[in-house]
């Protein structure tokens, strides 16, 4: 008793594995048709889901083809179509594959709009569907500032081989002839057979031609009408004066500040410039035209003969023409005029005062 109680287990091991048994006794039959019936219900809901999915799918797809993609409301009637240049709606509803009829569902806006985007005219384009029948296509062009031919006495507006360029340097044909390409300057010299349009010229005299084109565009002072691009190391321009001016490649600004200011020199002067080398920045040779009045024809010098034809014509008397002479006839005058000559021959002698002769005085 002197000893401290422990806790000890009244049950061993064993004893508390039976006391977790229960004995149950289930006849196989009836297992059985437990089992079935768990399987039919799985089974028949598993069909009742799939149907009501496939009927939600037939019906939705039908219900899509009536009311969406049949539906004459939704049926594309109206595009408009808005451009600031020469693209006709023709060539631009081809190019985005929209055509009038198609369901506004259809239309894919991006195949269009890369469609467009290929054409070397357009430079940005932005569609938009106005739901339920419209669509909206506005098409911003390139803008030409000049025209680019291979030979200088190209006429650009009539020759199939031209090519109209923009301030970035790219190339392209136009359908439709405006009246303002009339007036756009033209650069030559320029090999133009490999031309592609949409191609972009970036050699170093054509973006020294186009820099000249764009910083005289806003210029009532001077225009650029040709520019010569044949050379190579140089832009010979041609002015409306015709007037030639040699531009350099580089510092195309600083050139033509220098030009406008001989400009102004040469009005206070009173003088029309003719050729101006810009190439040369110190002492830059100018020209000018002569006046009319300076400029007087003259009278050509009598060819000089040569010494041997001299000597020749000096030992060799050259005969002149006789030219036929009429003899003298004797006219009988009358009386009335022999008395005339009479009366003023003796008047003469009337008149005439006699000399004296005085002696000689010592």
């Amino acid at each position: 008793m002197n000893g401290k109680i422990r806790n000890q287990r009244l049950s061993s091991n064993r004893m508390r594995k039976q006391q977790h048994l229960l004995e149950v006794s289930v006849r196989a039959g009836k297992a059985r048709s437990i089992r079935n019936r768990a399987i039919a219900s799985i089974t028949c809901k598993t069909i009742f889901f799939v149907g009501l999915a496939l009927g939600a799918w037939i019906g939705g797809q039908e219900a899509l083809r009536r009311f969406v993609w049949e539906n004459p409301e939704l049926a594309l009637s109206d595009i408009r179509v808005s451009t600031d240049g020469a693209l006709q709606r023709d060539q631009i509803l081809q190019a985005g594959g929209v055509w009038a009829g198609v369901n506004i569902f259809k239309v894919d806006t991006d195949r269009a709009r890369e469609g467009i985007d290929k054409l070397p005219q357009v430079e940005r384009v932005e569609i938009q569907i106005v739901r339920p029948n419209r669509v909206d296509i506005t098409v911003t062009e390139r803008r030409p500032i000049a025209w680019v031919t291979e030979r200088a006495d190209e006429i650009p507006t009539a020759s199939e081989k031209s090519w109209l360029i923009d301030a970035r340097g790219v190339v392209m044909k136009t359908k439709r002839m405006l009246e303002e390409y009339f007036h756009l300057p033209h650069i030559s010299g320029v090999p133009v057979a490999d031309f592609v349009a949409g191609q972009r010229v970036n050699t170093v005299e054509m973006q020294a031609a186009l820099e000249i084109v764009r910083l005289d565009a806003d210029n009532t002072r001077w225009q650029a009408r040709n520019l010569d691009l044949s050379k190579g190391y140089c832009v010979i321009v041609t002015d409306q004066n015709h007037a030639k001016i040699t531009f350099g490649l580089d510092e195309i600004d600083q050139q033509i500040d220098r030009l406008l200011r001989y400009l102004d020199r040469a009005d206070a002067e009173k003088k029309e410039i003719q050729t101006v080398n810009l190439l040369v920045r110190k002492n830059t040779p100018v020209t000018f035209h002569v006046p009319e009045e300076d400029a007087l024809p003259t009278a050509p010098a009598p060819p000089v003969p040569p010494p041997e034809e001299k000597l020749k014509s000096r030992e060799t008397p050259v005969a002149k023409p006789v030219i036929p002479v009429a003899k003298a006839v004797p006219v009988a005058t009358p009386a009335s005029a022999k008395t005339k000559s009479d009366n003023r021959s003796s008047s003469r002698a009337k008149s005439t005062p006699v000399s004296v002769r005085k002696p000689f005085r010592r």
